[in-house]
């Protein structure tokens, strides 16, 4: 076995706990009280039967980075979960990463995760989750029933080495038929890696499970997930409701480390490459200002964009970024209105069809250096905005479904010397659109 393999299949914290198990296997029945004893006998003697129907769906990759993946699924049962993650697709000497937790692991009777960490940039990995449904034989003490797992599945990891392909979708609204038509194109294309640009329910989400039922088993998008990783990059809609404050229960955010402490706040931002490009995730917030009453006083929003404008410098020091041939942001409100009427989302008359403050914050470090193209939604509408003598970038509005309109999969790949960005129209299987970026300077 070569270092390199020999380095993938070293997994410290499991091998550990494997060490500690058997420490305690060996002392069950030596120096204990007779009651002690009894229960222990009760408890070995029981076996938990393998549960029919414990995995609720196929496993949703999220939350990539080069040396990171996050993955998440449903269980209809209380459950602890596991992922197993080889570099090769016969699974052989596989490593098995626990539920995140600590000091103990993340059980649930509804979502499970689990982060696969020490990864390599820009390479290809197969997995399969499993869960294992736990029940309480004696008094307090938990028992896990055998593993169920799921198929195996693969992914590939961001990095400068990475595919220089991805794709984006938004404005989704929980029509989830439609839905169906984008996650069949995407893989169909063989995207490997997806921006939900935001707008994911309808308005109102109060239930953790109207989240289970968005991210992890929408309905005619089976395993829409299990093999392409899917970053969340929230809208105005994803902040509407009691339950807002769950969503990472569902949808991870990012680790701790991908972000400093005056960042913490700041845990769905992403920046990071995707081969040839550079992938930056901005979060314009809600479509209203602060003030509006609405929003109930409780939005921050200012100065979570503010917050964000440092960020965003900050990332253009980071040599990957600064060297990247090419550099997306990723919007939900557009930064660009070409009609001087449009609502800037600074006044309390109905909605923001363009974000100015993000505009005023961000948009000038943009040009700064020289990024390319903003894509973003909000408006259901596909429409495609030139860079200008001033502007560097371009912005493509991705299209949602509407009453004279069509949903679209964005997608970008580099051909050729130059970064293509087609559009699809979904509904109708055509391209509507396509846009060609030459690398920075």
């Amino acid at each position: 076995m070569d270092q390199s393999r020999r380095e993938f299949l070293t997994n410290t914290a499991w091998k550990g706990a494997a060490a500690m198990a058997a420490v305690g296997a060996a002392k069950c029945g030596l120096g204990m009280l007779p009651s002690e004893q009894a229960a222990y006998d009760r408890y070995n003697a029981l076996t938990i039967p393998r549960p029919d129907g414990l995995l609720d769906g196929e496993p949703v990759l999220q939350v990539p980075a080069p040396d990171s993946m996050g993955v998440a699924f449903a269980v209809t049962a209380l459950a602890n979960g596991f992922v197993e993650l080889a570099d090769n697709p016969q699974m052989n000497g596989s490593v098995r990463f626990m539920a995140e937790g600590m000091p103990q692991a993340g059980i649930d009777d509804r979502v499970l995760q689990v982060r696969m960490t020490g990864l390599k940039p820009g390479t290809r990995y197969w997995y399969r989750a499993g869960a294992a449904k736990l029940e309480h034989p004696v008094g307090y003490w938990t028992k896990p029933s055998e593993i169920v797992w799921s198929a195996v599945h693969t992914f590939v990891t961001p990095g400068e080495n990475a595919p220089s392909h991805f794709g984006m979708m938004c404005d989704t609204h929980a029509h989830f038929e439609q839905m169906g038509k984008i996650t069949k194109k995407y893989r169909e294309l063989g995207v490997p890696l997806m921006v939900w640009n935001g707008d994911i329910p309808h308005s109102l989400t109060n239930k953790r499970e109207d989240f289970v039922k968005h991210y992890l088993v929408p309905p005619h998008n089976a395993g829409y997930a299990a093999d392409t990783p899917i970053i969340l990059n929230r809208g105005n809609h994803d902040y509407r409701g009691t339950a807002v404050k769950r969503l990472g229960e569902v949808m991870m955010p990012r680790l701790p480390t991908e972000r400093s402490m005056r960042d913490f706040a700041l845990d769905r931002n992403f920046a990071f490459r995707m081969g040839e490009v550079a992938l930056i995730g901005l979060d314009t917030g809600e479509d209203k200002p602060d003030h509006h009453p609405a929003n109930g006083g409780l939005s921050r929003f200012t100065p979570f964009r503010i917050a964000q404008a440092t960020w965003l410098k900050d990332q253009f020091k980071r040599p990957e970024i600064a060297n990247a041939p090419y550099v997306v942001a990723f919007v939900h409100i557009p930064l660009i209105e070409l009609w001087p009427g449009a609502n800037p989302g600074t006044l309390l008359e109905d909605y923001a069809v363009w974000q100015k403050e993000c505009a005023d914050l961000w948009g000038p470090i943009l040009t700064e250096n020289k990024a390319q193209l903003v894509l973003a939604g909000h408006i259901h509408r596909y429409r495609y905005d030139a860079a200008t003598s001033t502007r560097s970038w371009a912005e493509i509005v991705g299209g949602g479904r509407g009453d004279s309109t069509f949903q679209t999969l964005v997608e970008g790949k580099v051909e050729n010397g130059r970064l293509v960005m087609r559009v699809y129209n979904t509904d109708a299987g055509t391209i509507v659109g396509e846009h060609f970026f030459a690398p920075r300077a």
